[in-house]
């Protein structure tokens, strides 16, 4: 296998291509310039699922440097990082500067990546001009990796968890984190129940041996339901620190 470094595009501005690619032999023909490309059992293809672990780059006719497969029939340039213009919808959600792209059940065409998954990388600019079908252009920085998008402190934890399903796509460390707030939050509650379960029955048989003290066993009943639920709430804020940290 030999390779040759070429340098076909050229850098004139802020916003210029400057990804670095190689080329690859694909198992389906014409595919449109900025496509998001993944390496699967059937060769390289267009990707066509949400947040695709087989993610490989970009395809482009003009990038700045291609290292050259000189073993290849048809090589095409594919960036596998750097500065590189991708086809995106608006459909997942407006794309902004600083926002994740990834890849969506539109062949070739990324997306905001706005849950946890594997990403394609940051955009760099505000996706403005779209087609009618939502569809076009921007610049994006490749850097394929698993990413961990934090919810706000108004959004909803408990949704924020259930993303704790995607674990098995993202990085060991990720996964890990995900487990362990799920397991910290569930054991929050257990707990909570369990005590005031026990704090209510006490309560019930103190009340039958000393009616007169009725009140005062309420007060004691409604105090221990406060810290129940302070457990409860405890347990989700540091199942919450444990995910955006």
């Amino acid at each position: 296998m030999f390779f040759v470094l070429l340098f076909p595009g050229t850098i004139s501005g802020q916003e210029s291509v400057g990804g670095v690619a190689e080329t690859l032999e694909f198992a389906e023909n014409d595919i449109p310039d900025g496509s998001i490309v993944c390496m699967t059992t059937e060769g390289v293809i267009r990707c066509k699922n949400e947040y695709d672990t087989a993610m490989y780059g970009v395809y482009t006719k003009q990038p700045a440097v291609v290292l050259e497969n000189l073993d290849l029939n048809q090589g095409n340039p594919v960036v596998t990082s750097g500065k590189v213009v991708v086809r995106v919808s608006n459909k997942n959600g407006d794309i902004k500067k600083g926002s994740f792209v990834t890849t969506s059940i539109n062949p070739g065409v990324g997306q905001l990546g706005n849950k946890s998954g594997n990403v394609l990388g940051v955009a760099l600019e505000d996706l403005q001009a779209v087609d009618d079908s939502g569809n076009g252009t921007l610049l994006v920085s490749v850097d394929i990796r698993p990413a961990i998008v934090s919810k706000t402190a108004r959004g909803n934890i408990l949704e924020t968890l259930r993303e704790g399903l995607l674990a098995p796509t993202l990085t060991p460390l990720a996964s890990l984190r995900y487990l362990l707030a799920i397991i910290i939050a569930i054991l929050a509650f257990i707990l909570g129940f369990v005590y005031f379960g026990r704090v209510a029955k006490q309560g019930v048989e103190a009340l039958g041996r000393n009616p007169l003290a009725g009140k005062a066993i309420q007060i004691t009943v409604v105090l221990n339901l406060v810290l129940t639920v302070a457990i409860m709430a405890g347990g989700l804020v540091l199942a919450y620190i444990i995910l955006i940290i």
